[in-house]
């Protein structure tokens, strides 16, 4: 099953994608007198939280219903991420990122914040901030949870999945690299938050293929290409920890809820590798097999364009 986040007329609503089209799951709800699931299809949580049973009832509800379908195309997406979840992004997670950032890869999962203003739609601009002048991409795998998770082991993981997506863990190097004050990273490590937590610096979409679908993200193609140059390509199977560990390290004193997101780390082919950064104008799409591809432009800053 995939589903997608998109805009109604009174709000956020999910939809069943099928095909190249997208089910309005409220308006089939509504249309056969089953008021009581219609909070389900508005909220992201709501609906990964109820798990198997809905999607059955769900898969029964969509079907022969043309009347409440629209083209997914026609839509305007939303990124599958509700205010006040949590987005846990990695470090070094393929051992030629690490190389080409000159990082060691660290001896155990690592991993930082990124805030829930960060977040953009599928088709929405990254922005270059005026801050900044080192802009650049990052294709990921991103776990969508699915159960409310404490303390789980690597052999349970799966069953606390809801699904996958694609994030560009966009990133502001030379902020958090310190630039310009030195004497920052040894006293206090690199600046995660504004490196990587500014306005717009994580889209993610367009779809989620659950897990009835994708059991496991491995392993699936991965790439980044800005304007058509293939800038990113790798495969989620050269992970250095896979999504098992991932999940039970961070879930260790931390529980995670239904909705909160935890990107898996990028592969080698980055700016901050190739010296080849974003610029107002390009076109940046990161494509994950079998889930599709994120496509977002780039703008420039307002306070800094004319």
């Amino acid at each position: 099953m995939r589903i997608v986040r998109f805009l109604g007329a009174d709000g956020p609503r999910i939809g069943l994608v099928q095909g190249a089209s997208t089910v309005d799951l409220c308006a089939a709800a509504q249309a056969r007198g089953l008021d009581w699931l219609v909070p389900f299809y508005k909220d992201l949580r709501a609906f990964v939280a109820a798990g198997r049973n809905l999607r059955e009832l769900t898969q029964e509800l969509a079907f022969n219903a043309s009347a409440w379908t629209n083209p997914t195309a026609e839509l305007r997406l939303l990124a599958p991420y509700e205010a006040g979840g949590k987005i846990l992004a990695h470090v070094v997670n393929y051992f030629e990122h690490g190389a080409e950032a000159n990082l060691k890869a660290p001896e155990k999962p690592f991993f930082f914040y990124k805030p829930g203003s960060s977040v953009a739609n599928p088709g929405d601009p990254i922005i270059a901030h005026a801050v900044s002048t080192k802009l650049d991409h990052e294709v990921e795998l991103a776990v969508i949870i699915g159960r409310q998770t404490s303390n789980v082991a690597e052999d349970d993981v799966y069953a606390h999945v809801a699904g996958y997506t694609i994030a560009n863990d966009v990133s502001y190097r030379d902020l958090q690299t310190n630039a310009g004050f030195t004497s920052l990273t040894p006293r206090y490590g690199q600046n995660w938050t504004q490196g990587k937590g500014l306005d717009f610096a994580n889209p993610m979409g367009p779809v989620v293929v659950l897990t009835d679908e994708m059991p496991t993200p491995y392993p699936l193609n991965i790439a980044c290409r800005v304007n058509g140059d293939v800038r990113q390509q790798s495969n989620t199977e050269h992970m250095i920890f896979k999504v098992p560990q991932l999940i039970a390290d961070i879930s260790r004193g931390m529980t995670l809820y239904p909705g909160d997101v935890v990107l898996t780390g990028t592969c080698a082919g980055g700016g901050v590798g190739t010296g080849k950064f974003l610029n107002p104008g390009d076109v940046v799409e990161c494509e994950i097999e079998n889930i599709g591809v994120l496509r977002n432009p780039v703008i420039a800053d307002r306070n800094t364009a004319g």
